[in-house]
């Protein structure tokens, strides 16, 4: 099993007061919006690569819905070009099947350039996956590409600088980012596409897979995003060799258009305190939180903060969402794993009852599943404007380590509707998500 956060010994209730969708609805609306196709190699004429979210269903019998995210990028590793390049940043690679695809493309000259944390090695299926990945990619004939694996130094991140190497808690890579500078999307397809990000909340390992919800959400041909990306894999990869160059503040964040990228490790901000600090900024007058067009938040034009994540411990964090809360905004919580302070903190009613929380977790066994997305969604107010959809996806859990010790990403993507960008397709999808897997907890939660 793959655990990216050591588990809290403290139990939290579940608030199941706003629970309205049901599981088939939101399971129906999740196919409807992030179809799942077959391999190109497998018969079915290839999509163009484009801008969208792809999520896997730990619930779906069918396999094509729970291996969404490696058939993804299976296809794109397929479709990558000669001379052009993949860059894997990640925590636990345990695919065999994609490694094999990583080895082929190695093979016909793609270079091929992955950095992992050491856990891989630990892994029951990392450690095979790897040794298989750098006997692959060792292999340097005529034609080959420019290619390697590297792991970070043991029980350590690769450019995050272990903040208190004696407290026990190791720093970690847990990146789960993928780069393709040029790639069909397939290896039946012929369009190019370029500069493609995926920044996914996913290790390549069949509990990920299997019984853990998790999201890869892809942006293509932009430039500033995929070069802001490379730039934090080369200063990995730097660090990496000599760690001299581990730091404590990673200050490269990366306005791209409607995408922006956040890297980690974080020694003086956090990130996700400063992007909540945002919400309740008053627009035109209005209270925090309030003045959303119909369509927008609530019935009554209240903002809406959805929250799918693994684990948060930053009391700071919850404090936030609290005020958020209490200042009127509606705010709903996925979660797998909360610490003490944190569970008190939310626990606390406000002036509009309280935040909503729905506990995902698997810890049951059985048929039961865990929540390991790392996403915020705000539908309403940001920046001072009204009608804002925001997504602020990664590998970043709202931990302790994770924002001071660990090598972490995260990727905003505004899809507010303009008259140039008529549809919120990206976030429409994610919010369904967030319905499939708040209707999954609350059925876990009252079975007997």
């Amino acid at each position: 099993m793959s655990h990216d956060w050591v588990r809290s010994p403290f139990v939290t209730k579940i608030n199941l007061a706003r629970a309205a969708t049901t599981t088939a609805t939101t399971l129906a609306l999740l196919g409807a919006t992030a179809p799942v196709p077959a391999l190109a190699d497998g018969g079915t004429s290839a999509p163009a690569v484009t801008t969208g979210a792809l999520f896997n269903d730990p619930t779906s019998p069918d396999s094509a819905r729970t291996d969404a995210i490696p058939t993804h990028l299976a296809r794109l590793i397929d479709g990558a070009v000669p001379g052009s390049d993949i860059i894997i940043s990640t925590y636990v690679f345990g695919s065999k099947w994609v490694v094999e695809r990583l080895n082929a493309a190695h093979l016909r000259g793609v270079n091929v350039q992955v950095i992992l944390d050491s856990e891989t090695r630990r892994h029951w299926e990392g450690g095979p996956t790897y040794d298989l990945l750098a006997a692959g990619l060792a292999k340097k004939p005529a034609g080959s590409g420019d290619s390697w694996v590297r792991l970070c130094a043991d029980k350590q991140a690769c450019l995050a600088k272990d903040p208190n190497p004696a407290d026990g808690w190791p720093s970690v890579n847990h990146n789960k980012f993928y780069l393709f500078s040029r790639t069909t999307g397939s290896a039946t397809a012929t369009v190019p596409v370029d500069n493609v990000v995926v920044q996914s909340s996913a290790n390549m390992t069949t509990w990920d897979r299997r019984k853990s919800w998790n999201d890869a959400l892809t942006v293509v041909d932009n430039q500033a995003l995929y070069g802001a990306y490379a730039a934090y894999f080369k200063r990995q990869a730097e660090a990496q060799a000599d760690p001299s160059k581990q730091v404590s503040d990673v200050l490269m964040d990366t306005q791209a258009g409607r995408a922006k990228a956040y890297f980690f490790p974080r020694a003086t901000t956090d990130v996700i305190v400063n992007i909540l600090s945002t919400v309740d900024d008053p627009v035109d007058g209005k209270p925090a939180c309030h003045g959303n067009d119909t369509g927008h938040g609530t019935t009554d034009g209240r903002t809406v903060i959805r929250v799918a994540m693994h684990g948060i411990t930053r009391p700071e964090v919850a404090r936030k969402l609290w005020e958020l809360d209490d200042a009127g905004c509606y705010v709903d919580i996925v979660y797998r794993e909360l610490d003490g302070s944190v569970e008190q903190i939310l626990n606390t009613p406000t002036r509009y009852g309280g935040i909503a929380q729905h506990k995902l977790d698997d810890e049951a066994g059985g048929t039961h599943t865990a929540t390991h997305t790392k996403y915020l969604l705000v539908e309403g107010t940001y920046k001072g404007k009204n009608n804002q959809k925001m997504v602020f996806t990664g590998s970043h859990p709202y931990t302790k380590s994770a924002l001071i010790g660990n090598d972490e990403a995260l990727l905003k993507w505004d899809d507010s509707t303009d008259a140039g960008h008529p549809t919120a397709s990206v976030y429409d999808a994610y919010r369904e998500n967030f319905r499939s897997q708040r209707a999954v907890a609350d059925a876990q939660n009252t079975q007997p």
